[in-house]
């Protein structure tokens, strides 16, 4: 009977909640608004006698009320638990969370099952850990304020889904961010302030007085401008492709050297062993147009020898051509740019004198 009486004192002392207000990021309970005539223990074994009997509701209302009253850590646990219980799972996880910070918040025994409890309502939730560039800001989450004095570092629960974070700080554009939150999984957002533009100063105010004609006075004329040097024989593309031609000519030659070698070398050793087989045969000349069994294979490393003669010579002759071909555009070119040198350029110089203007043109074209 006692219990009862005291819990409906405690209903006229501060009216039901729907929703309690969720806590800030790291801010004190709040103090009680007056002075109430009720007893924080009291205010516990009620919660404890109605959380052991299943009434989480009145287990909840009263914790939540001796927490408000400055009852310490435990109570805050307790109502988390309650919350837990409730299936409130953002509050719950909030409360818990914060109440596990207390060192003295419960005995081991206690400490131990909010633990577990709060790792059930962080199952149901996600986590949002937060990164602010400047601290002090006031931060929302989907419309609600989760902390009015923020730290660069933090996290925060939600509901699953999607929620649009929202920093403001005094001389900065407010950092907004919105992301997709699944349930039991943590998720990093980073928020970076940016300084208001400062406004531009107030154009100049144009002047009143009309403005005086000024007499016309009569240029001289302008120098020509200075002309560039003329580009060497080998600046500029022109002068890469000239370039690029000697090495051609040379590489050819190159090349063509070595294949002629080669072909020679190759006729050399195929007559060393024509003749030292005709030695061994007679000097019979036909001995490889019908070569017998013990020679065929002497003729024809002798025919593979005249074949690759053959081949290094054609080899040699295109690499030969080529570089002739090359060589020949290349003197062409340089033939060319010694024309163009001793051409005269064209000059053209804009010519002012007095209210006349011109253009002067030189040169052959």
């Amino acid at each position: 009977m006692a219990l009862s009486l005291l819990a409906a004192s405690l209903l006229v002392a501060e009216p039901s909640r729907a929703d309690p207000p969720r806590l800030g990021e790291g801010e004190p309970p709040a103090k009680a608004e007056g002075k109430l005539d009720v007893d924080v223990e009291a205010l516990l074994r009620v919660g404890d006698v109605a959380r052991t009997q299943g009434r989480w509701e009145q287990a909840e209302e009263a914790y939540y009320l001796a927490y408000k009253l400055g009852a310490g850590g435990r109570a805050r646990c307790e109502w988390g638990m309650a919350l837990l219980a409730l299936r409130r799972h953002v509050d719950a996880a909030m409360a818990i969370d914060r109440c596990l910070k207390d060192p003295g918040a419960g005995t081991a025994a206690q400490r131990r099952r909010y633990t577990d409890g709060l790792e059930r309502a962080r199952r149901e939730v996600g986590q949002i850990d937060f990164a602010l560039s400047h601290p002090g800001a006031l931060m929302t989450i989907g419309g609600e304020v989760r902390s009015r004095d923020a730290s660069t570092s933090g996290y925060t629960y939600v509901e699953p889904g999607t929620h649009t974070i929202k920093a403001t700080l005094p001389g900065f554009l407010d950092a907004e961010q919105t992301v997709q939150v699944e349930k039991g999984k943590a998720i990093k957002v980073a928020l970076r302030f940016v300084e208001e533009p400062k406004e531009a100063p107030a154009p100049a105010r144009a002047s009143t007085r009309p403005a005086t004609p000024k007499k016309a006075v009569a240029k001289p004329p302008l120098a020509p401008p200075a002309q560039p040097a003329p580009p060497g024989p080998f600046d500029g593309m022109a002068g890469a492709q000239r370039l690029c031609g000697i090495g051609v000519t040379a590489l050819g030659l190159t090349g063509g050297l070595v294949a002629s070698v080669l072909a020679a070398q190759y006729a050399e050793e195929a007559e060393r062993r024509a003749a030292r087989l005709l030695r061994n045969n007679g000097n019979s000349r036909s001995i490889c147009a019908f070569p017998s069994p013990e020679n065929a294979l002497a003729c024809a490393e002798i025919n593979d020898l005249y074949d690759a003669h053959e081949v290094g010579r054609d080899v040699a002759t295109g690499f030969f051509i080529g570089a002739g071909v090359v060589a020949a555009a290349t003197i062409g070119s340089f033939i060319f740019y010694g024309i163009e040198r001793r051409r005269p350029p064209v000059r053209v110089a804009p010519m002012i004198a007095g209210d006349r203007a011109g253009v002067s043109v030189n040169g052959v074209w």
